[in-house]
């Protein structure tokens, strides 16, 4: 999925999240097993380096947007003045976000820098913060 095509997918997924009084908190709506491969089986593998809080991009329509990764596989994304969860998983260089809110996968290439401050989505740039 394109950059442009991920931008349309996330920016109509917040607008129907938002509709509908935002999204659920993944940490207070129990289990999502099924939800996404492996989850209620086991553990989800999440390198630690991809653990944390960034900000960034620019390529989403918006100006910037912070994810915030968790060792447990749930994500949560702010982005223009709103927020998207999910659940992810990683493989190699490719990680994979199923959103709460429906029309996932979406499709990543990630990569973090060997110092660790900075991560890369697809060629966008988000700085480690917090």
């Amino acid at each position: 999925m394109t950059s442009a095509r991920r931008s349309v997918v996330l920016t109509a997924a917040l607008c129907a999240a938002l509709a509908l009084g935002g999204c659920e908190d993944p940490a207070t709506t129990g289990d999502r097993s099924g939800s996404a491969p492996g989850w209620g089986q086991r553990a989800p593998q999440i390198p630690p380096v991809l653990v944390g809080d960034w900000s960034g991009g620019t390529t989403d329509g918006f100006r910037s947007s912070v994810w915030g990764f968790r060792a447990d596989g749930s994500y949560r994304q702010n982005i223009g003045g709103g927020v998207l969860t999910g659940r992810f998983t990683v493989s190699g260089s490719g990680l994979a976000m199923y959103p709460d809110a429906g029309g996932g996968p979406l499709t990543f290439r990630w990569a973090v820098t060997q110092d660790g401050r900075t991560l890369y989505l697809d060629g966008e740039s988000y700085l480690r913060f917090g």
